[in-house]
């Protein structure tokens, strides 16, 4: 599907086009999106707009030439974005910047583009009037939808760690919690250092006006603080991780003291009933007709003096 957004007498458009787009040379054109585009589609925008889109595998390279490459005439640059849910994972988007008009080439629907779309169509004339200008529109929500995931994570830390510190028996799902919560971290982290490279390099771009260069400044202070406030609360996850393994630990050694404790408890009774368990011919106590409850006392007097023992020692 392609969705373009272009100006007409004076006023923002916003089309989409679920099969072919009918694509206008007299039109303004400030945006061209490209959802779960055909190669068919794609060359359609290639040949009317006369660009080379990125491909799939130039947007999922590592390398930072292929994530950010810039030419006499354009622009090309690819960005990881998150999108939250169940099971919260990064899209690549490829974005393409040539002359006034911005390419996004994507796979899946994300909220940012959404919230965009949806400025787009109460703004003002002069609020857009680029194609760099609705790129860092997209920036800019893309960082605001961060910040709003970093706070529902925050959220869900204090609750865990109000239940740690609450805990009496450390529960599995708790660890289980942590340890998604850290995963999700570092995803929201890795988009946002993403973000980071990417306007870095956009701030210091001749194609980049001083208007959209400010904005840019003021979203980079965003990012450094959101990524300090990730830091902090990679660092709290990891101190709830341990005082939770902590609290397991005392749990597996106060069973194991118990057990040590037991065992030890049985052991004089233990080695006075193996003594007379024995089967020599000659044992002067076998004759004795007091012997057997003697045994028994004795055998239950070592336990009760191993335990006060214990007591005293204030071991139990």
């Amino acid at each position: 599907m392609i969705r373009v957004f272009y100006t007409h007498e004076n006023e923002l458009v916003w089309e989409k086009y679920p099969e072919k787009a009918v694509l206008d040379p007299n039109r303004n054109y400030l945006w061209i999106d490209l959802l779960h585009a055909s190669q068919e589609e794609k060359d359609q925008v290639c040949k009317f707009f006369k660009v080379k889109l990125p491909t799939y595998k130039e947007a999922v390279e590592i390398e930072s030439s292929s994530r950010y490459s810039e030419d006499s005439a354009s622009i090309k640059a690819n960005s990881g974005f998150l999108k939250d849910g169940d099971a919260p994972k990064i899209h690549q988007v490829s974005f393409l910047l040539k002359g006034n008009v911005l390419f996004t080439v994507r796979n899946v629907e994300l909220q940012s583009f959404a919230e965009v779309v949806k400025k787009i169509k109460v703004a003002r004339q002069d609020f857009i009037r680029s194609g760099s200008q609705i790129w860092v529109l997209l920036l800019e929500t893309r960082i605001d939808l961060d910040a709003d995931y970093i706070e529902s994570l925050t959220r869900i830390t204090n609750i865990i760690s109000r239940k740690v510190q609450s805990l009496s028996d450390p529960e599995e799902k708790t660890l289980r919690k942590i340890a998604e919560l850290q995963e999700n971290t570092i995803l929201i982290r890795e988009s946002i250092t993403d973000k980071q490279r990417l306007i870095s390099a956009l701030t210091r771009s001749p194609f980049i006006d001083q208007e959209t260069g400010e904005r840019l400044r003021v979203i980079m202070k965003d990012i450094t603080s959101l990524l300090q406030h990730t830091q902090f609360s990679f660092e709290r996850l990891e101190y709830l991780q341990d005082t939770l393994m902590g609290l397991v630990n005392i749990e597996q050694n106060k069973i194991i003291k118990i057990f040590t404790v037991v065992s030890v408890i049985f052991m004089p009774p233990t080695l006075i009933a193996s003594i007379y368990g024995m089967n020599f011919r000659v044992m002067p106590e076998l004759n004795f007709s007091y012997g057997y409850p003697i045994a028994v006392v004795l055998m239950i007097s070592s336990s009760a003096l191993t335990l006060l023992y214990f007591k005293r020692k204030k071991w139990l």
